[in-house]
């Protein structure tokens, strides 16, 4: 029976190297490999305690088997803790205050003190030399311990999880610890309590370790436990937007996600042709598809990306990409192809660009319209300051400017002179050639007033045919020079009258008002020392006609 322990190691160490030949190494996958070693240390240990003639070497081969089996319940507590999503749980510190009665135990196992744990009596009957000591029961208590801790953790993640899987995966743990427990027990009782009724070791516990791990793989490999990241990865795939196929080095299709299957008809396993592929499109799709593959395979290490209008069902834009998988040595051993439907995106952004263009159509007509807007402004603005009929400014914009120009040049002292004249007998050029006539009268002398002026000054129409000149930084020896240059070109211009080629000449009256020193107390009141100020001009105006028209009056005001 020796060789059964041997067996049942071969066994364990076979189904080892299966479950990690084919699955993906993760933390779980860690935990049973170290749960496995201790499997797989009992029976070795066992048989080669067995067949050693050495009571020295024997003993150490059963110390260690022991210190296996010490662990078997730490180990066995981890797994399942991993197993049922309780992780959080096992932390550094936390864990080496979980593993102390299993270390006290392996302690004890490799201490043996005064041979407490286990001694061997040659002297007995060699199935009987065997014997255990107080602190084996001590062991027995803590693989108990651990094992009812395990039990009730998976009792109470059954009664709360909803999960069908995790259900499942609990129920496969509980299962395989109550096959080990029944061995164990089974082995206890034949091979410590009933000795006496056989005649040969039965190595119960290495076959429920063998049984378990058996069972356990049988599991894995049906549930699919420790393929948790490709079952993710897979259910990632289908769960994308795009489709997407995966090949190999060799361009064999290994995977294909679901999105993709109704539009391209494609398997698993077959070889990924490029041409036939696009032979599913018509048109200059077919021939963009086929350009881009060739692209690929000229420049197998970069990743590539175009646009093409395809109709499946219904006219589609669609983007292919192309990303090779590289290895840790940069060496490319695949390549990811995905296809995104990108319709509703180009429809959206060509809505967006005719909303963009009407809204350019609005804002230009609306510029149009605020041009249009401004244009007016200006012309009412100049209507509001100007006089409609000469062109020149109204008396309310001269009063505005003389308001500020008179407190600045107060201020400042700075000389000034106003202008204040009409046309002589313009009421009998009205009366005897008609109003056209007078108006044109008035334009006319208007022009030529505005010819003998400088940029500064500011001509203005007072009322009638009265107008008014306001000379900036002009003194009263300027004013007269400017004055009697004004009366010459009044004088000396023509006005047609429309009537056998008659033309007008017509003179004018003036007052000259120069300012030239400004006393403080003027600034009380700007506003009555304007009315001063043209009172004045007037009177001279007044004064001009009195004494025969065609002459100015000059006066100087301070």
């Amino acid at each position: 029976m020796i060789w059964l322990d041997f067996s049942m190691f071969l066994v364990l160490l076979g189904l080892f190297f299966y479950v990690f030949a084919s699955s993906s190494v993760t933390v779980l996958h860690r935990i049973y490999l170290l749960l496995h070693i201790i499997f797989m240390i009992w029976p070795l240990s066992q048989f080669i305690s067995q067949t050693s003639s050495s009571a020295l070497f024997r003993i150490f081969y059963l110390t260690v088997s022991y210190v296996g089996l010490s662990l078997l319940g730490v180990g066995w507590f981890v797994f399942i803790v991993f197993l049922t999503g309780q992780s959080y749980v096992i932390r550094k510190s936390r864990l080496f205050i979980l593993s102390i009665p299993a270390l006290l135990s392996v302690a004890a196992v490799v201490i043996n003190p005064n041979g407490m744990f286990l001694r061997i009596n040659d002297h007995l009957d060699p199935l009987k030399q065997l014997q255990h000591g107080p602190l084996y029961w001590i062991m027995i208590g803590q693989l108990v311990l651990y094992m009812a801790v395990s039990v009730t953790i998976m009792v109470y993640k059954l009664r709360g999880e909803e999960s069908v899987r995790q259900r499942t995966l609990v129920k496969t743990a509980m299962n395989g610890m109550i096959m080990l427990l029944l061995f164990s027990l089974a082995d206890l009782a034949i091979n410590v309590f009933f000795i006496d009724y056989f005649t040969r070791y039965i190595p119960l516990v290495s076959a429920g370790m063998a049984v378990a791990a058996v069972y356990l793989v049988y599991a894995i490999g049906r549930n699919k436990v420790f393929d948790i990241i490709q079952t993710v990865q897979r259910d990632v795939m289908n769960t994308m937007s795009m489709g997407v196929i995966v090949l190999d080095e060799n361009d064999i299709i290994i995977e294909v996600n679901k999105v993709i299957k109704p539009i391209i008809r494609l398997r698993i396993g077959d070889k990924f042709n490029s041409a036939v592929l696009a032979s599913q499109f018509r048109g200059h799709s077919a021939k963009e598809f086929e350009a881009f593959f060739d692209a690929q395979r000229k420049r197998p290490l970069e990743r590539l990306e175009f646009e093409f209008a395809v109709v499946f069902d219904k006219y589609r834009h669609v983007i292919v990409q192309s990303a090779p998988i590289l290895n840790q040595k940069k060496t490319p051993v695949g390549r990811v192809l995905t296809f995104q439907d990108v319709t509703e995106l180009r429809l959206l952004v060509e809505e967006t660009n005719r909303q963009n263009e009407q809204l350019q159509d609005r804002n230009r007509d609306l510029l149009i319209m605020q041009d249009e807007l401004f244009q007016a402004n200006k012309k009412l603005e100049h209507m509001a300051i100007t006089d409609g009929l000469t062109g020149c400014y109204n008396r309310r914009y001269l009063l505005q400017q003389l308001e500020q120009e008179v407190v600045t040049n107060i201020r400042y002292g700075i000389p000034f002179s106003v202008f204040l004249f009409d046309l002589d007998y313009f009421k009998a050029i009205n009366d005897k050639y008609g109003h056209l006539v007078g108006d044109e009268v008035l334009c006319s002398t208007v022009d030529a007033v505005r010819g003998t002026l400088r940029l500064t000054d500011v001509l203005a129409r007072y009322g009638g045919e009265e107008f008014t000149v306001y000379l900036p930084h002009t003194n009263r020896e300027q004013a007269d020079i400017i004055a009697e240059r004004v009366m010459e070109a009044v004088e000396l211009n023509k006005v047609q009258t429309g009537m056998n080629e008659h033309v007008l000449s017509v003179t004018i009256s003036m007052g000259v008002i120069s300012i030239e020193h400004f006393e403080p107390s003027d600034l009380a009141d700007p506003k009555a020392f304007l009315r001063e100020l043209l009172a004045q001009a007037d009177a001279a105006l007044y004064e001009a006609k009195f004494n025969g028209r065609n002459r100015m009056v000059k006066r100087k005001l301070a």
